[in-house]
């Protein structure tokens, strides 16, 4: 198991049910906490109703379409991106031979720090967690003053990502 739980899809489908309920007063707002409860049921409920769904508070298929695709459209004039969380919950942790987009993501920022800190050249973004990128966290994790495991758990992956976005802002003085 990746440690990628149930709870995210949740959160995401509470997120979107949130936006859709600030321009469709008929859909009750949530919150977004992961969990599948009577509010979430109720806000479900109440879209299905409003777009000629069959009614039983459950996020099928075609529901979840319909309201991504609903959120979609109220998205489209945003001023400003959604922020994208990639990783998924504090108890997770990647580790040696792990496949998953999380670490595809893992080794894009690493590719993009090799620069600032001079790791291994040869980062490839794979989605498959091997020894080269372990080195490059453990030498990532020296340099924050955290055990050096090379393993990425929730600390190592807010460095990095804490990195990762004063790397971008030097990346765009440079250009």
């Amino acid at each position: 198991m990746n440690g990628y739980d149930d709870r995210e899809y949740i959160r995401q489908l509470q997120d979107y049910l949130y936006y859709i309920s600030l321009k469709d007063p008929s859909v009750p707002k949530v919150t977004v906490d992961g969990i599948y409860g009577k509010q979430t049921k109720n806000a479900v409920s109440a879209f299905q109703k409003a777009h000629g769904l069959k009614i039983t508070g459950e996020a099928d298929l075609k529901t979840w379409n319909m309201i991504k695709n609903e959120y979609d459209k109220i998205m489209q004039g945003c001023e400003s991106p959604c922020p994208l969380y990639v990783f998924p919950n504090t108890g997770y942790t990647v580790v040696l031979g792990e496949k998953s987009d999380v670490v595809s993501f893992i080794q894009l920022v690493l590719e993009c720090l090799c620069f600032e800190y001079d790791f291994d050249k040869d980062i490839k973004i794979t989605g498959e967690y091997n020894e080269k990128d372990a080195e490059a966290v453990k030498k990532l994790q020296s340099i924050h003053g955290l055990d050096t495991t090379g393993t990425v758990d929730c600390l190592t992956w807010n460095c990095m990502a804490s990195d990762y976005k004063m790397y971008g802002k030097i990346f765009e003085y440079r250009r």
